[in-house]
């Protein structure tokens, strides 16, 4: 089902990073959850992003973090994601983890819909 129109003329702003982490001490999977918990777990309670593990599955070493917000302007978002940013780098003194890169977009809702229809 697609709705069009019907009064949602304001503007939707969507942004998405991604976490790309090295776990260099982790001896086990069970190390590579306490680490990716503590992360997801902080960056939604303290910035309350949606986030999530997107694996790679069976390796304890390396894991791949995704994040996201939703708003109403593009400059908002970006605040956040760079705040974001900085707590992960702040974690990341701590030596649990190296971040090995960490590409966050920020995009509105019509450019969603745009690529969807073509």
């Amino acid at each position: 089902m697609k709705f069009e129109g019907g009064g949602l003329d304001n503007p939707f702003w969507i942004a998405a990073a991604r976490l790309l982490i090295e776990i260099p001490y982790a001896a086990s999977l069970k190390d590579r959850r306490r680490v990716v918990r503590s992360l997801t777990d902080g960056a939604r309670c303290r910035f309350a992003a949606s986030a999530s593990d997107l694996g790679p599955d069976g390796t304890h070493k390396t894991a791949e973090l995704g994040f996201a917000f939703c708003g109403s302007s593009s400059a908002e978002l970006r605040e956040r994601m760079a705040n974001l940013e900085k707590f992960l780098c702040q974690r990341e003194e701590e030596g649990e983890f190296e971040i090995m890169r960490f590409s966050p977009e920020v995009f509105s809702h019509g450019d969603i819909s745009d690529r969807q229809d073509k």
